[in-house]
């Protein structure tokens, strides 16, 4: 302990400088003071000082000599309050009474009613929410190598990039992002929170008990007799055998000529339409076919051409089909056949009385039985686009042709009868009943090209291997709208049994129709 008293006392007479060197230098002389140079031990280098106490009042304060030196020097005093604004900068803060306007005024929750639930469930874009330290401060895609280096790069990779259904989201994601790390960058301080800090208290769903009451008369039996007890029944809807079908057209087109007309011409009136209604039954391998269809077309004529009727009939059918079929195999059906085809309202030759034709005058039946082979196919990619083919084929068919007028103004030739053998002289030359056995043919197409296009056809042969009656119908029908449509119709006859006019030596007969008007089907 000596031993380091001494060398501290050496220090400090080091540090007073030359005054103090003075009067160590003559404290040293003084015989008071008796130097000895103990060695405490090896390793000792500096001798040792033995002082009095009345010598040790006499050390200069250190401080006394620093003040002397350094006039300049003052106390250290603590600093005011205008030094610490000027040193520290001061942070921007709102009061409390614009903090409570803004919460006020500024709240998301006060967008919604009173009455909306779930106020609390806002969805708030990150970006205006306090900041929370994630940790992850290196970014996710670091990487110290290109792995697209050994790869072949093609020329054209990036002439055409693909637009992605998140493309938005995903630059919002990225622009989040950005202002998060820029932040973290910048300023650090920003950062109130952390995730260390959040609550990690976990939600727990509360159960809610039902209270059960043990006083309900309950009888539990352990021997139960489900032999009486019979399941649900079993729901079948009820299938429809019958369906029907229908389809009206009613078209007209009408042109008004004046008669100073630099071209000359007629005015005129045209009506055309067709009523077609269809009743079939379906059940297992039995199918009874019904149709009926109308179809009447008239036009108005000048008195120029025609000075005893006002209009013509240019095409006028009532047609009546039946079929009874039985499935014989695959797609064929043993079938009986029943047809009846009539006109209904009176035809007259031009400034004539003579009819051409009219109700019952002349009528048609046909039956047979046959073979008929049905062909329905609807898987086309086009759910609209279907495909309908039958053919009957009568090996022996009976035809019965007869006329309830038969006056002598009944043109009956034009229909095929037969010439009376003895005719009598102011009655008709024709007999009015024809009776027929032959062969028959009766085919029908309906293609269904979409939901606005369809073409059907219709080809009819009878025979009796002496005459051949054979008629071919075809109608395209382009659908403009629900309730409006165009029609094309070509209707072709064949039949060498009637008599030819005089200025038209053909047994073909053509009846061309292009319409536009109403049309409804179901």
């Amino acid at each position: 302990m000596m031993k380091r008293f001494n060398i501290c006392v050496l220090f400090i007479l080091l540090l007073t400088g030359s005054h103090s060197q003075a009067q160590h230098q003559n404290m040293l002389e003084t015989p008071l003071i008796r130097q000895t140079v103990v060695a405490a031990d090896a390793t000792d280098t500096v001798p040792a000082f033995q002082l009095q106490e009345d010598d040790l009042q006499k050390i200069v304060d250190l401080r006394s000599q620093f003040e002397k030196q350094n006039k300049t020097y003052s106390a250290p005093i603590p600093p005011s309050k205008n030094l610490l604004r000027f040193l520290k900068k001061d942070e921007l803060d709102i009061s409390d009474e614009a903090r409570y306007w803004a919460r006020l005024v500024k709240d998301a929750s006060e967008l919604f009613d009173a009455s909306t639930t779930f106020r609390d469930t806002v969805i708030v874009n990150p970006l205006f929410m306090p900041i929370v330290f994630q940790g992850d401060y290196l970014p996710e895609d670091m990487t110290f190598y290109n792995l697209d280096t050994l790869e072949t790069k093609d020329p054209y990779d990036r002439l055409y990039t693909p637009d992605s259904l998140f493309t938005d989201q995903l630059r919002q994601k990225d622009l989040e992002k950005q202002a998060y790390k820029y932040v973290q960058n910048n300023y650090p301080t920003y950062f109130r929170y952390s995730l260390r800090d959040l609550p990690k208290d976990v939600i727990k769903p509360k159960m809610i008990k039902k209270n059960i009451y043990e006083d309900l008369p309950i009888e539990v039996e352990n021997d139960a007799d489900f032999s009486d007890v019979t399941g649900p029944a079993k729901f079948i809807p009820e299938r429809r055998y019958w369906t029907s079908g229908f389809e009206s057209t009613i078209q007209f087109a009408q042109n008004y000529i004046s008669k100073n007309w630099s071209n000359g011409g007629n005015s005129n009136l045209n009506m055309i339409t067709r009523q077609y209604l269809k009743y079939d039954y379906n059940k297992d391998k039995v199918r009874f076919t019904n149709e009926m269809e109308v179809k009447l077309n008239l036009s108005t004529l000048p008195s120029s051409i025609d000075t005893v009727h006002p209009y013509k009939v240019n095409d006028d059918v009532l047609r009546i089909h039946s079929s009874f079929g039985y499935q014989a195999f695959n797609k064929w059906y043993y079938t009986f056949d029943f047809n009846f085809r009539t006109q209904l309202v009176n035809n007259y030759q031009a400034n004539s009385d003579k009819v051409l034709a009219a109700f019952l005058a002349p009528f048609v039946i046909n039956v047979g039985p046959g073979m008929k082979y049905e062909l329905e196919k609807t898987n086309y990619k086009d759910k609209h686009k279907k495909l309908k083919f039958s053919i009957n084929l009568q090996p022996i068919s009976y035809d019965f042709q007869y006329s309830v007028k038969k006056g002598p103004n009944m043109d009956l030739g034009r229909h095929g009868f037969e010439l009376k053998d003895n005719p009598v002289e102011g009655e008709n030359p024709y007999k009015n009943v024809l009776n027929q056995i032959g062969s028959r043919i009766d085919a029908n197409l309906v293609f269904q090209f979409n939901r606005n296009v369809s073409w059907s056809s219709r080809f009819v042969y009878f025979t009796t291997y002496e005459k051949i009656n054979s008629e071919f119908e075809n109608t395209l029908n382009l659908q403009i709208s629900r309730f409006f449509s165009t029609r094309i119709n070509l209707q072709i006859r064949y039949d060498d049994g009637v008599k030819r006019p005089e200025d038209f030596k053909s047994y073909f007969q053509i009846n061309e129709l292009l319409s536009f008007g109403f049309n409804y089907k179901w």
